[in-house]
């Protein structure tokens, strides 16, 4: 007994040191780790740092151990056991994505940072974060750096749920792979928010006038429209007769979607405000691109077949159907002439609407898209990772830009002067009155379109 009287007060004090940290102050509770690929069922959230402030060249470094999110009676970390250092001035743009994962559905309500040389950082979340089975959201910390000084103040760093801006300036960027929609601010080019979109997310349309956004859901064969003012689901239109849907174009009223199946070789009219199936009509073996002009001219493209074929979107009856051994991929019709991306050719043909003569340019390695703005003709270059401007009336290529791994849609903002481009994993952003990169907004999953509002 005394033997045991005298290790006594040895161990009570062994089992209060293992309470608490070097520092005094004791241990949070242990997280859950979560993954970081796509899971049906669960919500998809992506964490971003901003960086608030000028004079970034000064500001010390953030050393982020590790982000967790508390729902329930259980802590989730963001992290992954991913310690970052980040430099604020090798932030470009002011925002970096740092994770995107899978959480469990649930209203999460406290967030807590464990920071090097600031400590832990423990708050409650407001408003909450509310996430539902499918959904889709962002969580920023936002670090002032404008009273920064030489050390990390917890004082200068906030944590909030995404915000969507009721604004007429914004960019849609569709992710199917993990059936997300994420959406930038033009102004300044900086994500804002994301969407949860079932059913791999692909081609889109949008229409201010409507407060739409009008989304082809591949998987689930099915065209969902989206309330741009509240991202509510507004309407889900089951797709008839078309197996595997691929390519979506709506018209300039946003009264009637037209669609290319991968298995078949018909395009469809079909009414969005019904959901009736118009007409199908025969067109190409397998084509593989659909877009439609300011005059209403359905333009189709079929490398299989090795034709170009022109319908008149109204009345769907074939205008003219135009041979080309070159891999046609991407249209555009711009006064008179059409612009043809002979994808397996390397180059561009642009054909005479009225004499029905052509004419070649070579252009970067794969080109698969084009897109028109201010006498330029735009093209991504798949294979090369370039951007080729053709001057319209000169009829001849100005200049190639390196842009980004496998350059494929593209969106132009008008108010802004930009041009926003797909790539494998991110939104380039080139400044049109310069010609020059402006931006490359990060997104850790590959883009298959995107639109502009303004």
């Amino acid at each position: 007994m005394k033997i045991l009287s005298l290790f006594t007060p040895l161990f009570l004090l062994l089992s209060l040191c293992s309470c608490v940290t070097t520092n005094g102050v004791a241990p949070p509770p242990i997280s859950t780790k979560v993954k970081d690929t796509y899971q049906a069922g669960r919500a998809q959230l992506s964490l971003l740092l901003a960086v608030k402030g000028a004079g970034v060249e000064q500001a010390p470094r953030l050393d982020l151990k590790n982000v967790e999110l508390h729902a329930g009676d259980r802590w989730y970390s963001l992290l992954e056991d991913k310690e970052l250092s980040l430099d604020p001035a090798r932030i470009a743009g002011g925002q970096r994505l740092l994770n995107r994962l899978s959480l469990p559905p649930g209203n999460y309500d406290r967030v807590r940072l464990s920071l090097g040389g600031a400590g832990i950082i423990e708050r409650p979340l407001n408003p909450s974060l509310s996430l539902t089975a499918d959904d889709s959201s962002c969580l920023f910390i936002t670090w002032d750096i404008r009273r920064a000084g030489n050390v990390v103040n917890a004082k200068n760093i906030s944590i909030h749920p995404q915000h969507i801006p009721l604004t007429t300036e914004l960019a849609y960027i569709s992710c199917p792979k993990i059936n997300t929609i994420y959406i930038v601010r033009t102004d300044n080019n900086r994500i804002c928010g994301a969407w949860g979109v079932s059913g791999s997310p692909g081609r889109m349309a949008v229409f201010k006038n409507l407060d739409e956004l009008i989304v082809l859901a591949r998987k689930r064969r099915e065209i969902r429209i989206i309330e741009l003012s509240s991202g509510r689901l507004r309407d889900v239109i089951n797709i008839p007769m078309l197996m595997a849907p691929a390519f979506m174009a709506v018209d300039k009223t946003g009264r009637y979607a037209f669609l290319l199946d991968r298995q078949d070789d018909y395009v469809s009219k079909i009414d969005l405000r019904t959901g009736a199936l118009i007409k199908r009509v025969r067109v190409a073996a397998q084509p593989n691109f659909l877009d439609i002009a300011a005059d209403n001219t359905l333009e189709l493209s079929s490398a299989i077949s090795q034709k170009v074929v022109l319908i008149d979107a109204l009345t769907m009856k074939i205008l003219a159907v135009i041979a080309d051994s070159g891999g046609p991929q991407g249209l555009i019709i711009t006064g008179h002439y059409l612009y043809i991306a002979e994808k397996t050719a390397n180059s561009i043909a642009r054909y005479n609407l009225q004499s029905g003569g052509i004419e070649r340019h070579a252009v970067g390695l794969g080109p698969e898209r084009l897109t028109a703005y201010n006498n330029y003709i735009y093209v991504t270059n798949s294979y090369s990772g370039t951007l080729s401007m053709i001057i319209a009336d000169q009829n001849e290529v100005f200049r190639t830009l390196r842009i980004g791994s496998e350059p494929g849609e593209m969106a132009v903002s008008s108010s802004r002067d930009w041009l926003y481009i797909t790539t494998s994993s991110s939104l380039s952003v080139l400044d049109l009155t310069t010609h020059r990169p402006a931006a490359v907004i990060g997104l850790q999953a590959r883009p298959l379109d995107v639109v502009v509002i303004q």
